[in-house]
């Protein structure tokens, strides 16, 4: 039992139902003869496949996912990751970057690239009273084989200006070329988290962000960068999961991909407890920063050592 599988790859499963096609139809959806007996329906046949449920399916599910697992047709591995008219549902035009709001979590999400890729730092934060995540803001560096891309100066001076600026709650990085800066930024108060590209971390935070997009639950200020980017990613399905990627080699869309990580880290942490003593090393306690984030974070009804008034 199973259901279509792509175009070009699925050869074996292709040939198979090519084949029970061409048998006599014994049945409704049902083939029969030359040794194969093949039953292939386009339509849910489940009980409690019912229109609700199928609704639901067509708005959690890429349109190409929706006609290979619930449609049961063959397609192709690569669709455009969202339309843009609904990424343009998500942005409102009264937006921008938020200013400095040292009482305002944030979740960060990095994606580096020394010499080819932009790299891109994008932070998110939770709505709590929409119930939504809202892009905070962004930076983009774009780098050339001549002129490498230095993280100390890009990198980690803007994570470190976050830092300063707002409730860094965490960052999402991927280890593969930011190690170095990450055991910085950890001695200097920063909670980084690894976040290798792996098949289940892709696929996690690609699902995260796209259904965040459909149901218009992320908040974006208007900005031509992701815009672009947006339009050129992606979705690549494999038997492994989706990620999203790029149709050209000279596409960028390192702006996506940390978004997708910032969604993922705000989606998966705003209901952890914000207050986390250990980001403070022994030899970089910021106090005033502790009492400001305590207070801030409790409403005003903590008494602070000192008497400090905010």
């Amino acid at each position: 039992m199973t259901y279509a599988g792509f175009e070009g790859e699925s050869n074996l499963l292709k040939e198979l139902y090519d084949r029970g096609l061409q048998q006599p139809l014994v049945a409704p959806n049902l083939y029969a003869g030359d040794g194969i007996l093949l039953f292939w329906s386009h339509e849910p046949v489940a009980p409690w496949q019912d229109a609700a449920w199928i609704a639901d399916m067509r708005r959690t599910l890429r349109p190409n996912q929706f006609l290979r697992m619930i449609e049961n047709r063959f397609v192709t591995n690569e669709t455009s990751f969202v339309e843009l008219t609904v990424w343009d549902k998500c942005v409102h035009s009264q937006l921008g970057h938020t200013p400095s709001n040292r009482g305002l979590s944030i979740w960060i999400g990095v994606d580096a690239s020394i010499k080819r890729d932009s790299t891109a730092i994008v932070a998110t934060t939770w709505d709590q009273k929409a119930q939504q995540v809202r892009l905070v803001t962004h930076r983009i560096f774009q780098p050339n084989p001549d002129e490498p891309l230095d993280f100390e100066v890009t990198i980690e001076r803007t994570l470190l200006d976050l830092h300063k600026r707002f409730f860094l709650r965490k960052v999402l990085f991927d280890p593969w070329q930011m190690q170095a800066i990450a055991q910085r930024l950890t001695r200097a108060g920063l909670r980084i988290e690894e976040f290798p590209q792996s098949p289940a971390n892709l696929t996690a935070s690609s699902q995260n962000l796209f259904e965040l997009i459909q149901g218009q639950n992320l908040i974006a200020y208007p900005d031509d960068d992701i815009r672009l980017a947006i339009s050129r990613a992606v979705a690549l399905e494999t038997p492994r999961g989706w990620r999203i990627t790029k149709e050209k080699q000279s596409h960028k869309i390192d702006v996506v991909i940390a978004l997708a990580m910032a969604a993922y880290a705000t989606v998966q942490g705003h209901a952890e407890s914000s207050y986390n003593l250990a980001a403070f090393s022994d030899g970089d306690m910021d106090w005033q920063s502790l009492r400001t984030n305590l207070y801030v974070r409790s409403g005003g009804r903590i008494i602070l050592p000192g008497g400090y008034h905010y």
